[in-house]
């Protein structure tokens, strides 16, 4: 943590802290992770609470984002240009290839999980919304950040990221996703096997905003096996087809 953070600094982490898995937190666990003083979480939390952004849960005593926090988050999706359409389009998808099917988009240098349709599979294999995706595994973060610009700060974006291994295939080395990015920008998609979780393939297709800047990506997951290659061949051809309807909005 960096020295001289304010009170509002600290508030944000705290929220950040509590947008991530397990979601529910007691104050000793933020003050560990976050290295800031107990008594300090504490009165920070008390302050969330009065304002309705976080809330104590009565039986396990554990704080979590309340209703509020919801309430301005969502202002943030509502404010996005098409985004009925888009999700729109996506349950099309969903129901026409019937796998998960997500959407992420590019919010400074993360990428951010927007729409999740699990509605096709038998288990539960995506993220979940308002979370980020990493950038150098799973089939949202490459193709998202193999077309982001410019490229000096994209590698100054990989050479400090913390690439920890989430599955069998995860790409920990820099130079090596940087090569990857290359094969995804030449390729026009990108590919995931078992990059982010054992057992589970992902294909992504880049979206486009009105500069021809991708911003976006639609992927679709499965479990591995499910799919064969023709298969994989039809769905790729399907998500690129749904891309292009979505850069057709003029975002």
């Amino acid at each position: 943590m960096k020295k001289n953070q304010s009170s509002i600094d600290k508030a944000f982490m705290i929220l950040e802290s509590l947008s991530s898995y397990p979601y529910g937190k007691t104050a000793l666990d933020i003050s560990r992770e976050l290295n800031i003083n107990r008594s300090t979480v504490h009165r920070i939390l008390n302050i969330l609470m009065e304002n309705k952004v976080v809330y104590q849960s009565p039986n396990s005593r554990k704080y979590a984002i309340g209703a509020r926090a919801f309430q301005i988050g969502s202002a943030f999706l509502y404010s996005q240009t098409h985004m009925e359409q888009i999700k729109s389009i996506l349950e099309e998808l969903a129901k026409e290839i019937k796998l998960s099917i997500g959407y992420a988009i590019l919010v400074e240098d993360k990428i951010l999980s927007i729409f999740e349709l699990e509605s096709h599979q038998p288990v539960e294999i995506g993220f979940k919304v308002g979370t980020y995706y990493p950038i150098h595994c799973g089939a949202y973060g490459k193709c998202i950040m193999a077309y982001y610009e410019p490229y000096e700060k994209l590698e100054e974006i990989v050479y400090s990221a913390d690439l920890e291994k989430r599955g069998p295939n995860t790409i920990t080395d820099p130079k090596k996703l940087l090569e990857e990015y290359s094969n995804i920008r030449q390729q026009g998609f990108a590919f995931s096997d078992e990059e982010n979780m054992k057992g589970i393939v992902g294909i992504g297709v880049p979206v486009r905003n009105l500069n021809n800047k991708v911003t976006a990506c639609i992927a679709a997951k499965y479990i591995k096996g499910t799919v064969n290659d023709s298969e994989k061949e039809a769905i790729l051809e399907r998500l690129k087809a749904y891309a292009e309807r979505i850069n057709s909005l003029n975002l």
